[in-house]
């Protein structure tokens, strides 16, 4: 049976939705959610097999790679000191918010040769990573540039994160998994979120699973990604 049911209630920072169940005719058309558990393999919640290989912009999903980096290179030494650009926040609420300035600082500190290692290291990134890719700069870099990922790509390096495998076992990547905690009180999610040339993500993963939400459509469909992310461990959103 479609649509939401449950009895709602307030806590801490948003609504908790009780026995809530968002059934499949009631996700927006044309979303994609993959979900894998921790010992399981990948499920397509809702959307097509042949949509989760073809090649999407990685919008601000591809600033996790220049955190990455930078701490991996120590130009961030934590998760909570102020970085340059970024008016007073840390590496964790910039992510948050998905704030510009301070991951095209990093990423031109970084350049395009070291930059585009982490990026291939990481597995978000569809093909060979061509030389003179960051042409653009820091403000094209913090989307990816003309870098290009897939579902199925985004969806593998949330199932690293959860997994804590290989690149992200590391140091560097043990603070990564710091920065992306969203804020929450009721349930502990790490995950990014991306808006960028029509491609909506949201991925990340929580108690006993990694989940990935993609949607085609304008920035203004965003809340749509957060809704269905969230929704399923069963809570509703919250803002960072």
């Amino acid at each position: 049976m479609g649509g939401v049911r449950g009895i709602f209630f307030w806590v801490g920072w948003g609504m908790v939705l009780a026995g809530w169940v968002q059934g499949e005719d009631s996700f927006p058309a044309g979303m994609t959610i993959l979900e894998t558990s921790k010992s399981g393999e990948m499920k397509i919640v809702v959307g097509e097999q042949a949509q989760l290989d073809t090649a999407r912009e990685p919008a601000s999903t591809f600033k996790v790679v220049i955190a990455w980096a930078a701490l991996d290179r120590g130009l961030v030494q934590d998760v909570a000191t102020p970085l340059e650009g970024a008016e007073g926040l840390g590496l964790r609420e910039s992510l948050q918010k998905s704030i510009n300035p301070p991951f095209a600082l990093l990423a031109e500190k970084l350049g395009g040769d070291v930059l585009g290692e982490y990026a291939e290291r990481s597995g978000l990134i569809e093909g060979k990573i061509p030389k003179g890719w960051m042409k653009g700069g820091g403000k094209e870099a913090v989307h990816g540039g003309d870098l290009k990922t897939t579902i199925r790509r985004e969806h593998a390096v949330a199932v690293g994160w959860m997994r804590g495998e290989a690149p992200w076992g590391g140091e560097a990547g043990k603070k990564l998994q710091e920065a992306l905690v969203w804020p929450g009180e009721k349930i502990l999610l790490r995950a990014k979120t991306g808006s960028y040339g029509g491609c909506l993500w949201m991925t990340g993963y929580g108690p006993e699973k990694a989940v990935t939400v993609f949607l085609e459509g304008p920035v203004s469909r965003r809340p749509e990604i957060l809704k269905a992310f969230f929704g399923r461990w069963g809570v509703a959103p919250t803002r960072p």
